[in-house]
């Protein structure tokens, strides 16, 4: 198995999982085809995630340089829509559901990398999960683990860590602000009592 595979399967099943967080939570997700001027409704949302659950899933089983394709458009899709989100305000992406976080930069730049990773993949042809797993040791259980960590790794990226920059980011914005605060403000002088002269003798 080369590289390229296994992190296109590692991209595929993230596909699946923000699916599959549309389908059971579809409210943020709502909110930001609604904040884009698109149909909105939870219906929406829900088919939307099975989309990319039979995207995600249907890649990982069947490999091949068309569904890495498809992986790639996806991801795509995914940059466009956030940069979108990101200049209309919305507040969340959704892109997972309930675990979302405020589109941000991060966002549109892990999809990016992902749907140039995709593409990459396409050149070669990535092998199917069971032609994948057909070569691995220990019944490929070392490699699901594998599998499982990386996807893993990448939903908490696009989300608490998408978050976590975003909140640095602000904080480095308003950062001129308390500094110019700082150095307005101004402390009251302090009335220091001098203590009284000796008169001894001058009287």
């Amino acid at each position: 198995m080369d590289v390229l595979t296994g992190v296109f399967q590692i991209l595929a099943m993230v596909i699946a999982v923000g699916g599959v967080a549309k389908v059971v939570a579809p409210t943020a997700f709502a909110a930001t085809l609604r904040s884009l001027g698109l149909p909105g409704g939870t219906l929406v949302a829900r088919v939307s995630g099975l989309v990319e659950v039979a995207i995600g899933i249907g890649a990982v089983l069947v490999g091949g340089r068309v569904a890495a394709l498809i992986v790639a458009g996806a991801y795509a899709v995914f940059a466009v829509v956030v940069l979108a989100a990101r200049r209309a305000g919305a507040e969340s992406c959704g892109c997972f559901g309930a675990a979302s976080a405020p589109p941000s930069p991060v966002h549109v730049t892990v999809n990016a990398v992902s749907a140039a990773a995709a593409l990459l993949a396409a050149v070669a042809g990535p092998a199917s999960l069971a032609d994948v797993l057909a070569g691995q040791p220990l019944a490929g259980v070392p490699y699901l683990i594998t599998l499982a960590t990386g996807v893993w790794l990448t939903v908490v990226l696009d989300t608490t860590g998408a978050q976590l920059l975003d909140e640095m980011a602000a904080v480095r914005r308003l950062a001129p602000t308390f500094r110019d605060n700082a150095r307005g403000a101004t402390v009251p002088a302090r009335t220091v009592a001098r203590p009284a002269r000796s008169r001894t003798g001058q009287d």
